[in-house]
């Protein structure tokens, strides 16, 4: 759509180019379409504010997006129906996620922009700050209001998202991915009913009983395979190379010492904001942990192995595993779930039992943004609120009508079945963008869809849970920083956070937490977690204020 002539920009342009290299290019017969609507396209331009097309002559558009699974967006058939229906042609400029953040940032440093970003998560909260405040980013409000009936709707009925999409100083600058499928409670703790029943136990409820059961599955063979050495009592994953996992830690145990922790360590009690690396019972936690490990009862590799170890011991066929934390059975456990059931939280101090909640519906802030370099954003507007409308969200997320789900005479949605050898994932992101995609699934479709195994296994946890889960303003919520809060947290995280997961993993493993206590939080004073504190504090009361 825009010409780019200096040097500069051509170079930024080749150079950018060099990471897309393993995202397929789309065949010649689509350049060809590109370039004949390019031609009409500068003839005339007409936009119908209702109703598709949404421009009577094609118009084309660059857009960045990345992908997990290699495919080009132009060659999936989700975006060829929506270029037939829209006459919006979209020229993709693909990069696969693992060279997507260096692309991005050349693309920003060398002002060589798209037209618009897409994809969920490809903006992150601090690029839309950083970004916006540079005028890269245009305000999307009037444009929200104007031209997408569908996302406006939704922001209308749920306050609560456009409040979180909402930058402080009033606009909203990138639109988010939400998923209403998505559970409440993201942790979820399996114990081995089969290896209890092998041993003649109960599922424990107390500290002291959770540290028998994992004496007894180290000691007496409960795998029942004659070989006493081989079970892993209790595992989880606290991978330093993933520090943020909020699926399979250990942050909701921290409640049997009467207060959760967080993937940032920070929660809310009684309205006020905690760091918790800052607190007795944080220390307490740690200390028991330790006592667990020393004794053989925790998985040494708790803090070294990554995603696809974790689940090869869960789902190993010699049953090896007594307890693990998980997305779900079905995703964590495989074959193996039939032999775990879901635990409850052990009881605290206080005689309570609770377990974190997790506020994300919205699973991404920066899932389309539009750039100053596009001309007519309203028709970009009006092209991806098409995603937001509420069968084509659910086509994007759960799989398009005719290759994953089918209606129903009633008038319902499920999944269809599948050819043999093939999963749902890769159905899903054979038509369509999927994971990649834009999109907000909401209840009143959800309540028309027939869950799947995987979905309904995920409604029956979150229903076990929801006893025990804390209200949401006890933890964190998901707030806009400043453009300034972002610069100073990112000077004083990268210390601050290093510093607590090194003794994080090390009180655990080789203990010394209520020697070193004291010396811990002076080292934190004195690396100004103070004001760390504080600038969570003010965007928590900037957050509570609008």
């Amino acid at each position: 759509m825009k010409k780019r002539t200096t040097a500069l920009l051509l170079t930024a342009a080749m150079t950018v180019s060099s990471f897309t290299a393993c995202v397929p290019k789309a065949d010649s017969a689509t350049s060809t379409t590109q370039a004949s609507a390019a031609g009409e396209e500068a003839a005339a331009f007409e936009m119908n504010k209702e109703g598709l097309p949404i421009v009577n002559q094609p118009i084309t558009y660059e857009i960045a997006a990345s992908t997990q699974k290699n495919k080009n967006f132009k060659d999936l058939e989700f975006f060829q129906e929506l270029e037939k229906e829209t006459n919006v042609i979209v020229d993709w400029n693909m990069s696969s996620d693992d060279g997507w953040n260096e692309k991005k940032s050349l693309l920003f440093a060398s002002n060589a922009l798209p037209d618009a970003f897409y994809g969920q998560g490809i903006l992150t909260e601090v690029d839309i700050m950083k970004y916006a405040s540079q005028g890269m980013l245009i305000p999307l409000n009037d444009l929200i209001k104007e031209y997408a009936p569908n996302l406006k709707a939704i922001l209308d009925e749920n306050p609560q998202y456009r409040r979180q999409i909402t930058a402080p100083d009033g606009n909203i600058y990138a639109l988010p991915t939400i998923n209403e499928l998505n559970p409440t409670t993201h942790d979820k703790l399996f114990i081995n009913k089969t290896w209890l029943d092998n041993l003649g136990l109960e599922v424990p409820e107390t500290p002291e009983e959770f540290e028998a059961v994992l004496q007894a599955f180290k000691d007496e063979d409960a795998n029942g395979n004659g070989d006493p050495n081989d079970e892993i009592p209790f595992s989880f994953r606290m991978s330093s190379t993933d520090p943020y996992n909020r699926q399979q830690g250990i942050q909701s145990l921290f409640g049997t010492f009467g207060q959760l922790d967080d993937i940032y360590h920070f929660v809310v009690n009684d309205g006020e904001v905690v760091y918790t690396p800052a607190t007795e019972p944080y220390k307490q936690a740690i200390s028991w942990f330790h006592d667990l490990y020393s004794k053989g009862l925790i998985d040494k590799e708790v803090f070294t192995h990554d995603f696809n170890v974790y689940v090869a011991k869960i789902q190993d066929p010699g049953k090896i595993v007594g307890m693990f934390l998980g997305w779900s059975g079905n995703a964590t456990a495989a074959a193996n779930k039939d032999d775990y059931v879901a635990m409850a939280p052990l009881k605290n101090t206080n005689g309570e039992q609770i377990w974190r909640t997790v506020d994300a519906k919205i699973i991404s802030k920066g899932s389309f943004a539009i750039t100053n370099q596009a001309e007519h954003p309203e028709v970009l507007m009006r092209w991806i609120d098409e995603s937001y409308d509420m069968e084509t969200s659910l086509e994007i997320c759960q799989g398009l009508l005719g290759h994953a789900l089918e209606i129903t005479p009633d008038g319902r949605y499920q999944q269809m079945e599948l050819p043999e050898g093939t999963t749902l994932d890769t159905v899903i992101h054979d038509f369509g963008p999927g994971n990649d995609g834009t999109f907000a699934v909401m209840q009143p479709i959800i309540d028309k869809l027939n869950l799947n195994a995987n979905l309904t296994e995920r409604k029956e946890l979150d229903k076990f849970y929801s006893q025990y889960n804390v209200p949401a303003e006890d933890m964190y919520p998901n707030v806009f920083f400043t453009e300034d809060e972002i610069e100073e947290i990112g000077v004083l995280q990268t210390d601050i956070d290093s510093y607590v997961a090194q003794k994080y993993a090390g009180w655990i493993v080789e203990g010394g937490v209520e020697e070193e206590w004291d010396e811990f939080q002076k080292k934190l004073k004195d690396m100004n977690v103070d004001r760390y504190i504080e600038i969570y504090k003010t965007a928590y009361d900037r957050y509570n204020a609008e």
